[in-house]
């Protein structure tokens, strides 16, 4: 405590770890298609900042875990699944808030049969996630339903996967569809 003012001198608060910070699209597509088209999402406003935990199920990031201010409750934050194609603007931040750190790291329901990791390795790995992220990509799917691959936005004419050459057969703002069909060939002039 300062004699002089009676207040107490305040030291900057420690960085805890570093972690990857998204914001919430403005529009989200939604329902079938892609068609219903909604500000921001159920649980965050359009442009919410969420703290973004790293892949846990193999499937490269495409449902992560994040951590927020819910839309409702601006005092504590919540830790749950959404689809990362919801969010924008990624980049590596510190942690420098304990209250954040306790709701990435607790324990959530069902976490003891699968326990989540909540923490990046290093700055490094958060920087190659969000560099990753800051490009638009879309789901290449067969006419058959089966993902091929992700692809950048605009997506190629033709793709080569899974052993054949797939040619572009439809574009939607939430998937790429191929064919295994050759494209007609246009007419001489």
């Amino acid at each position: 405590m300062d004699g002089a003012t009676g207040t107490e001198a305040r030291t900057p608060a420690e960085m805890s770890a570093f972690g990857v910070v998204a914001n919430v699209r403005s529009e989200t597509a939604q329902g079938d298609h892609g068609l219903d088209i909604r500000r921001g999402l159920r649980h965050f406003s359009g442009g919410a900042k969420v703290w973004v935990l790293p892949p846990q199920w193999g499937d490269g990031g495409d449902k992560v875990f994040v951590v927020g201010r819910h839309r409702g409750n601006r005092t504590s934050y919540i830790r749950i699944v959404i689809e990362s194609r919801h969010l924008e603007n990624f980049r590596v931040r510190g942690i420098y808030s304990p209250a954040l750190l306790r709701a990435m790291t607790r324990p959530g329901r069902g976490d003891r049969d699968y326990p989540v990791r909540p923490l990046w390795r290093d700055r490094e790995e958060a920087e190659r996630f969000a560099a990753a992220r800051n490009v638009e990509r879309l789901p290449a799917v067969s006419t058959e339903g089966v993902t091929l691959a992700w692809v950048p936005n605009p997506p190629p004419l033709e793709l080569d996967a899974k052993g054949c050459v797939w040619y572009l057969a439809h574009l939607n703002n939430s998937r790429a569809l191929y064919s295994s069909l050759t494209p007609p060939e246009e007419p001489a002039l």
